[in-house]
């Protein structure tokens, strides 16, 4: 698999392990507030958030690192991260036992809460960013050491709900590494992509001499305000929506409603090999797809079919994943954001929805009509998502949790999105371990369209990963030279598909 179209950046949504980072000096940074700056809020959680309360791993976490490309100021990076956790309500709120322990015995007790979490945020002007003790000129695998177990501190039951690091360096680079590690439960994967303008901003407003109060001042929407009304929207469910209904068919197994409803599985068993590789852990893969420029042209493809590059990097995907495990239909999940609000554009918080697809593609014989039957199955189940799967799990007894997810976001966008290779910025994620989970993020970016995934390790898996990546590039790249011609229509789902299709 090679890597001659794009660096990945934030699209490869990598491992600390695999960043390049230098020997320096590593201060760590704790949001902290005063025991009288918090608030008891009447705001319910987010099914979501509620949800990973309780499945949350201990760990477990997601974020961002990039090379700040100014000298490095403690005192200005400092008010620059107390600014951004200020700005966004999301960071500065937490969950607290709905019954206090610390409660007096004495006191009347109180009806049994309907929650067993109660919210509290703190005001903006009561925040701080308090920094550690340096690690000074340690080695690099010393600071990668370092930035690992303080990221991995994070939970979802304790504020602060994440904590930021700095890297100095030893040589002569410009400037000083930037990162930051977070609970899911504050964040999703917009939400990291959106940090490296903002707090780069922050920043520099910070050296040139703003106020606190200016540097805490947005117009972003709050996902508190979010979480409050997932919980009503939550509320309206009953077992004959129609957004219940399609979770109910797509769970219940060869469509059986009275067996288990559970998620479906990767249909290439082999990726769940472990070979010789030790434990369940995933193994991340990242490979460029397309150049902006061949990007464009495949855009401009779909558009004349009256479809879209979603459906064209989804289906493609599905038509290459279908041709490995030799089947005609793909059952996965798709996330999709569900910032509906221009207040929530640039919020942060967890904004994620997902769709059941159920994708057959018996019958097709070329890349448009693989890119075509995905369009209308994508836009069957396009009211799903809003629709928050947790309460439909609680109505449908579903304890089950996504195996098999496909992912698309265009992200170029997104401000600053066009610095992200000069600032060498990354999204992170935290080592997981799962035997059965197989994830795809394709994403385009102003640099082309490149997909990074996880699946477990082992190597037969690997093995199988690498060839599959390879073929969906080379059937995106086929079509792109086939639009050129003329006859990218006339372009087979797979060439393995093609053979079994008559002519």
């Amino acid at each position: 698999m090679s890597d001659d179209v794009l660096g990945g950046g934030p699209m490869e949504n990598r491992e600390l392990s695999t960043y390049p980072l230098p020997a320096g000096t590593t201060t760590t940074w704790t949001p902290a507030a005063l025991e009288e700056a918090w608030r008891a809020d009447d705001r319910e959680l987010s099914h979501d958030h509620a949800a990973h309360l309780v499945s949350g791993s201990e760990g477990s976490w997601i974020g961002c690192i990039f090379r700040v490309p100014i000298a490095y100021d403690a005192g200005a990076v400092r008010r620059a991260l107390r600014a951004w956790v200020a700005r966004h309500e999301g960071l500065r709120t937490t969950v607290r036992p709905a019954v206090d322990p610390r409660a007096d015995a004495t006191s009347p007790a109180r009806p049994e809460p309907a929650s067993p979490w109660r919210r509290e945020t703190c005001v903006p002007e009561g925040v701080d960013v308090v920094a550690g003790t340096p690690v000074r000129h340690a080695e690099a695998d010393g600071v990668r050491a370092e930035l690992l177990e303080t990221f991995a501190r994070v939970r979802p039951t304790r504020w602060p709900h994440l904590l930021f690091a700095t890297v100095e360096p030893d040589d002569d680079r410009t400037g000083f590494l930037l990162a930051f590690g977070a609970d899911h439960s504050v964040m999703d994967g917009y939400s990291q992509v959106l940090w490296f303008e903002e707090i780069l901003t922050l920043y520099r407003r910070a050296l040139a001499g703003d106020t606190d109060r200016e540097l805490a001042r947005t117009d972003a929407g709050s996902h508190v305000d979010f979480a409050s009304f997932d919980r009503s929207l939550g509320r309206l469910l009953t077992r004959h929506d129609a957004a219940v209904v399609a979770w109910r068919d797509f769970l219940a197994p060869d469509g059986d409603p009275s067996g288990p409803p559970t998620f479906p599985r990767y249909p290439d068993p082999a990726l769940a090999e472990m070979g010789e590789t030790p434990g369940p852990w995933q193994e991340s893969y990242y490979a460029p797809l397309l150049d902006a420029d061949q990007t464009d042209a495949a855009n401009r493809w779909t558009r004349s079919l009256g479809t879209g590059l979603q459906a064209l990097v989804i289906g493609a995907l599905a038509a290459t994943i279908c041709e490995q495990a030799d089947t005609d239909r793909l059952d996965f999940v798709l996330p999709v954001h569900t910032r509906h609000e221009a207040r929530y554009a640039t919020a942060i918080g967890w904004f994620v929805g997902i769709s059941p697809v159920r994708l057959d593609l018996s019958g097709t014989e070329t890349l448009a009509d693989v890119v075509e039957r995905t369009q209308g199955v994508m836009a069957s189940v396009k009211h799903v998502a809003p629709k928050p799967f947790p309460r439909i799990a609680e109505l449908l007894g579903v304890r089950d949790a996504p195996r098999f997810a496909i992912s698309y976001a265009d992200v170029r966008h997104t401000p600053g999105s066009k610095q992200w290779e000069e600032w060498e910025a990354c999204t992170l994620r935290s080592p997981a371990r799962n035997a059965e989970e197989v994830y795809f993020w394709v994403i385009r970016s102003p640099q082309g369209l490149g997909v990074a995934a996880r699946c477990p390790s082992g190597i037969v898996a690997a093995e199988r990963m690498h060839a599959l990546l390879d073929a969906y590039r080379d059937l995106l790249r086929s079509a792109v030279r086939a639009q050129g011609a003329g006859a990218v229509r006339a372009v087979p789902a797979t060439a393995g598909l093609s053979e079994r299709v008559p002519a």
